[in-house]
């Protein structure tokens, strides 16, 4: 019961703050999956139906156009749950603009990562599972929400938007009571649309661990091309710095082997080219390669994965696709890592 009594009493807060009960928002989404291994060789065949992740929305308009935002996630992919579905709280926040004139917002509670969230408002195939996700959410780099507070705003000479943020660092999961907070600058380019230029910085240290190897820090940017119900194509690079213990302890970058490193710290390098391309009134191919060397300065500890997926439109509130995709793991990886491929029917429900 503890689990749901914050939503519930965010809910029926929301709902007395509201101009009227009718202006309560609700939407989601289901993802559905099915799925049957081809690698490693051991499991070829082994299938699955999934149900990779559920969302519950809440928006709330309050008076002077501010808003309360609730979002709850159902997952399958929580490990450390004895239940195998588990209902979380994702997002909880108070967007604040009748303070500001012009186009501003201070967004404050538990607050989405910026670089994730502008990432996903392009990009819709995140419901083809973790393979699928924005490299930083897929490979632990970047928690999708936090506590703390973000102050959002349009760039001077409608050049585009930026935002500045200031979170606990730790995650949703985590309860962060530390001296070390987190921060975070984001900024989008849109003055040559359909072409824009996306950077973020993000810099803080881990409670954890002591010392300069306790730093964390994420260096972004993002190239993307949105010719609108045609072609879409973006390139993302990442710079990572972590101790290794972090990477070690919170299972970062699918779990590279790090026991050499106890103790420093460590940078990665990583990329990410997709393009989404329209074949028809409601199909669409997508094409992805993600890299990523976890250890720059180290050989054999780098991955690589491709996707291809076709999807079909079936109607409005219903995307379908299937998908086959492939990671191959360097030698020195981790211990026991095998390369592994799987072939996906998925669909996504929006309601």
């Amino acid at each position: 019961m503890k689990k749901y009594s914050f939503a519930f009493l965010f809910l029926l807060f929301a709902s007395s703050q509201a101009n009227a009960l009718s202006d309560l928002e609700i939407s989601g989404e289901v993802d559905i999956s099915a799925t049957v291994w081809n690698l490693p060789t051991g499991e070829r065949g082994n299938s699955a139906f999934n149900i990779p992740s559920l969302f519950l929305n809440f928006d709330a308009p309050l008076k002077d156009d501010n808003l309360l935002v609730l979002k709850l996630e159902g997952s399958e992919q929580e490990i450390n749950s004895d239940e195998r579905f588990e209902v979380r709280v994702r997002e909880a926040y108070l967007d604040l603009v009748s303070v500001f004139s012009g186009m501003h917002a201070l967004r404050v509670g538990l607050i989405p990562q910026t670089w994730q969230e502008a990432q996903y408002e392009q990009y819709g195939y995140r419901f083809l599972g973790t393979d699928a996700w924005a490299i930083t959410e897929k490979w632990k780099y970047l928690n999708y929400s936090d506590l703390g507070v973000s102050f959002m705003s349009q760039l001077p000479a409608d050049l585009g938007e930026w935002a500045f943020t200031l979170a606990n660092g730790e995650g949703a999961n985590e309860k962060e009571e530390g001296s070390q907070k987190e921060a975070a600058l984001f900024a989008r380019f849109t003055l040559w649309s359909p072409l824009s230029v996306s950077f973020n910085y993000v810099r803080g240290s881990y409670d954890k661990y002591s010392g300069s190897a306790a730093v964390k820090e994420r260096i972004q940017a993002l190239v993307e091309y949105d010719k609108e119900d045609s072609f879409v194509a973006g390139l993302e690079l990442l710079v990572t710095k972590d101790p290794a213990d972090a990477i070690s302890d919170l299972k970062m970058a699918e779990a590279v082997d790090v026991t050499d490193f106890l103790g420093q710290s460590v940078e990665g390098r990583a990329a990410s080219f997709y393009t989404v391309i329209s074949t028809g009134p409601k199909a669409e191919v997508l094409l992805r390669y993600d890299y990523l060397d976890a250890l720059a300065n180290e050989d054999g500890k780098d991955l690589q994965t491709v996707l291809a997926s076709l999807g079909y439109q079936v109607s409005e509130d219903i995307k379908a696709a299937f998908a086959v995709d492939y990671t191959r793991y360097a030698e020195n990886y981790a211990p026991g890592v095998r390369d592994r491929s799987k072939v996906e029917l998925a669909a996504q429900v929006l309601f």
